[in-house]
């Protein structure tokens, strides 16, 4: 989907422009990153050659015809994943991308605050703040908890769709919406 403002802003602090949005995955090879679900993934999921599933959540309803390789860790966030699969295959995480996959982990982990945090989270976040030059990680995450929680001038409708996923429960779609803010008073 588009870019909420926390991703705006990390990408923007790192040096990065945004990535391509695809939306059709028919004659791609495509990795899934963050999600096994086909209400997640590109339209045409069925007429692309998908190659891998990198997750952090329970593996849904994606099927494929030929095996792939598939890494979905119970930690708090996808970015711990990817941490543990550079140092496996010894590859060097770039200063850049070591920042972005910081504020992934930060984020997801709403700075070790979650229930889903793990002890592999704060390792990874510790190696990667060292990697990207990173002092203060509290800062960081405050930084992207405020750019994330803009809702100024902001229309109801945008706000729900912001952070949204369609779900099956039991046979019936239902759709999720959620915004967090640092402060209840922006929406006052």
């Amino acid at each position: 989907g588009d870019l909420n403002p926390e991703t705006e802003m990390v990408l923007n602090k790192f040096g990065f422009s945004a990535p391509e949005k695809v939306t059709d995955g028919a004659g791609k090879q495509l990795i899934l990153v963050d999600h096994s679900d086909i209400a997640q993934a590109p339209d045409n999921l069925g007429d692309a050659e998908l190659l891998e599933i990198v997750d952090h959540h329970q593996l849904v309803d994606i099927t494929t015809n030929n095996p792939i390789m598939v890494c979905a860790k119970p930690v708090g966030c996808t970015g711990t994943v990817l941490k543990q699969l550079y140092d496996i295959n010894n590859v060097t995480v770039e200063k850049n991308v070591a920042g972005v996959m910081l504020c992934s982990i930060l984020s997801d982990t709403v700075l070790f605050k979650s229930p889903t945090c793990t002890d592999q989270d704060k390792s990874a976040c510790d190696e990667l703040a060292k990697i990207a030059g990173v002092d203060d990680m509290n800062s960081l995450a405050m930084e992207m908890f405020k750019a994330k929680s803009a809702v100024e001038g902001v229309p109801a409708k945008d706000l729900v769709f912001r952070d949204y996923k369609d779900f099956d429960m039991g046979g019936k779609k239902v759709g999720i919406g959620q915004l967090e803010l640092v402060d209840l008073s922006l929406i006052e």
